[in-house]
């Protein structure tokens, strides 16, 4: 009788520390997802911004520049396109590398007090998407190791989570490491 009364109270002890532990890996993933969320819209924010002030560079530089921009001009073409926040991060990385080339390669732009003004806030723009870009990562290396680890991932495994994608091949790079350990 005493025999089984411990293997009762030992089963259920072992039952309520399974469910803390579910419970405590259950939170630990919505915790994460709220952050990545939260970034997630922080940089759709910058990455609109990015875009409306290349979008206003356009007419400027085409005005104060004998040569053709047509390479720059697709920036033009890049909101009525259907993107993720990813690919649009892409293609305005890409615009903006043109934009610092065709700067440097003219200097009579630097003069320009109306192209000066909008590199400054670029550049402001690009220090808080970077910021945001580096939140979203380190959350998202949070998540992936809950995800792949034991025993978060039984919890991932009963929610269908899947990993997530990072911003950089840097971040990448950093989480294949840290698995690989």
């Amino acid at each position: 009788m005493n025999l089984t009364l411990l293997i009762v109270c030992i089963l259920v002890l072992l039952l309520l520390l399974g469910v803390f532990l579910f419970i405590h890996f259950y939170n630990q993933f919505q915790l994460a997802i709220i952050r990545i969320s939260e970034a997630e819209n922080n940089i759709d924010i910058y990455l609109q911004k990015k875009l409306e002030f290349l979008t206003r560079l356009v007419p400027l530089l085409k005005e104060n520049l004998k040569e053709d921009v047509q390479d720059f001009e697709k920036i033009l073409l890049l909101k009525s396109k259907k993107m993720n926040s990813f690919e649009l991060n892409k293609e305005l990385e890409k615009s903006m590398h043109t934009f610092l080339e065709l700067m440097d390669l003219n200097a009579s732009l630097g003069k320009v007090e109306s192209i000066l003004s909008l590199q400054v806030e670029l550049e402001e723009n690009e220090d808080d998407l970077e910021a945001s870009k580096k939140y979203y990562n380190d959350h998202v290396t949070s998540y992936n190791k809950l995800v792949r680890s034991f025993p978060s991932n039984f919890v991932g495994l009963i929610f269908k989570y899947r990993r997530k994608d990072f911003y950089s091949d840097e971040k990448e790079e950093m989480f294949q490491i840290l698995k690989d350990e």
